[in-house]
C-alpha cells in the first residue's frame, strides 16, 4: 500500500522525498564508494529531475554543524565523504604523517596528469624533462590516478587519469570545477606550444593541381 501511494504522488508530480533520502544514505552506505546517478535511478525507480531533489535534499541535511559526514557529488556519481574540518582526526586514526604527504615532484606529475588527461608517461616526461615511471607507480598506490586507456600509437603506451579519490582528497566535484578554478601550469602551455610547432612542421601538404 505503501509503495503506491508513493507511485500515486509521483504521478501527480508529489514526490514524497523522505523515505528516499534515507534509502540514498543507506545505499551510498553500504555501497562505500561513489555510486552513478543512473544506477540510482534504477535501483529507486526515480527519474532524473526527482533524484536530484533527493540529492539535494540530503545535502542539506548532511550540511549541519552537527554532522561528520558530508554528501560529494563526482560528476555523475554521488559518494558520502567525511567532513574536511574532522580531517586531524582520521589522520590520527589512520597513522597518516607528514611524511605520507605528496613530493613536489608528485604534485608536479599530477596537476599535468589532471589538466591534460589522458596522457602517457612519455608526455609528462617531456614537460617535466624527467623520468616519472616512480612518480607515477606512488601515485597510483595512492589512488590519486590509474591507468584509462591506451593510445593509438607504437607500443600502444598507457593513458593516464585521475581518480575520484583525487577529486575527494583536493575537494573537487569534477575535472571542469577544477579547471574553471586553476589556471593550466605555465609549463604545460609552454610544452604544448612546442608540440604544436614541432606537429605543423612534420605535415606535408599536397599541392592542388
Amino acid at each position: 500500500m505503501e509503495d503506491k501511494l508513493y507511485t500515486v504522488l509521483e504521478m501527480e508530480g508529489l514526490l514524497e522525498v523522505e523515505p528516499y533520502v534515507s534509502a540514498l544514505e543507506s545505499i551510498l552506505f553500504a555501497a562505500g564508494e561513489a555510486v552513478r546517478k543512473k544506477d540510482l535511478m534504477r535501483i529507486l525507480s526515480l527519474r532524473e529531475k526527482d533524484l536530484d531533489e533527493v540529492i539535494a535534499s540530503l545535502q542539506e541535511e548532511l550540511s549541519g554543524s552537527r554532522r561528520g559526514i558530508r554528501l560529494m557529488i563526482l560528476e555523475n556519481r554521488i559518494q558520502l565523504g567525511t567532513k574536511e574540518c574532522n580531517t586531524h582526526y582520521l589522520k590520527e586514526l589512520l597513522g597518516v604523517n607528514d611524511r605520507q604527504s605528496l613530493s613536489k615532484g608528485a604534485l608536479e606529475c599530477l596537476s599535468i596528469i589532471a589538466f591534460k588527461q589522458p596522457v602517457t608517461r612519455v608526455d609528462i616526461d617531456e614537460i617535466r624533462g624527467v623520468n616519472s615511471d616512480y612518480v607515477l607507480t606512488k601515485l597510483q598506490e595512492k589512488g590519486l590516478i590509474k591507468a584509462v586507456g591506451r593510445k593509438d600509437a607504437p607500443g600502444r603506451p598507457k593513458l593516464y587519469g585521475t581518480t575520484d579519490d583525487f577529486l575527494i582528497q583536493f575537494g573537487f566535484s569534477s575535472i571542469r570545477e577544477m579547471r574553471e578554478g586553476h589556471e593550466i601550469p605555465q609549463r604545460i602551455l609552454e610544452m604544448d606550444q612546442k608540440k604544436k610547432e614541432a606537429e605543423k612542421d612534420e605535415i606535408e601538404l599536397f599541392e592542388e593541381e
